[in-house]
């Protein structure tokens, strides 16, 4: 028998993609050294919602860390806004992550491994889990995508379509990766959830004009999702 969802983990990058989610909702703010952790309760189960100190994959993974090791959480939920790197990932658009690529992994000069592979996994896409994907599927329609992480800001069409062309991303972000990774490592489940702020051809100052529009986009999503979940 499945054990029932009553605990989820949810790690944000930054105040401005959880503040959306929080608004009008009862929660508790525990600290815990360097990492804020925002505790409410949807449709029956606890979350458990932690803000980046800094934004980047090393934070992120150390965030993820802390809500298993701490919270013993079931799931993992990541949300938040990430780059377009395809004509796909149209302006505000929400996306189901269903594999990311960690661009900046490479050892290909010592072993040959494909750039971005880690050898304890089966390939250079690391999957988030299907079973989430589908659930999230039935509540609402959405582009499945891969996501290229690393601790870099991309923009402009030409560093963004080189991205595609070599993993075969739809999307880039500053955290999937080291988040993916952890939960992975402590055989826990994630699901990403994203919505564009910055186009292919978007800049940072696209980016800051639409940070706060593209974190509204998926508000309303995932609590439809929380409620789905057993």
């Amino acid at each position: 028998m499945k054990s029932r969802i009553e605990r989820i983990g949810v790690v944000v990058a930054m105040e401005k993609e959880l503040l959306p989610f929080l608004k009008g909702k009862e929660y508790e703010l525990r600290k815990i050294n360097a990492y804020d952790v925002y505790v409410t309760s949807i449709s029956g189960k606890t979350l458990y919602m932690v803000k980046l100190p800094t934004v980047g994959e090393i934070c992120a993974a150390a965030a993820t860390q802390l809500l298993i090791t701490a919270f013993d959480v079931q799931l993992i939920l990541n949300f938040g806004v990430v780059g377009a790197l395809t004509e796909k990932g149209a302006l505000l658009s929400t996306m189901l992550v269903e594999s990311v690529v960690h661009y900046d992994m490479d050892t290909s000069v010592m072993d040959n491994c494909p750039v971005g592979r880690y050898m304890i996994f089966d390939d250079v896409a690391i999957p988030t889990d299907k079973d989430l994907i589908d659930i999230a599927l039935s509540v609402q329609q959405l582009s499945v995508v891969r996501c290229a992480s690393a601790d870099k800001f991309v923009e402009g069409r030409e560093a963004k379509s080189r991205l595609h062309n070599l993993f075969g991303a739809d999307i880039c972000d500053m955290e999937s990766a080291g988040i993916v990774i952890t939960a992975k490592l402590n055989n826990v489940k994630v699901l990403m959830v994203k919505a564009v702020s910055d186009s292919l051809c978007g800049d940072g100052t696209e980016y800051e004009q639409n940070l706060d529009k593209a974190a509204q986009e998926y508000v309303g999503f995932v609590q439809k999702l929380l409620n789905k979940l057993n």
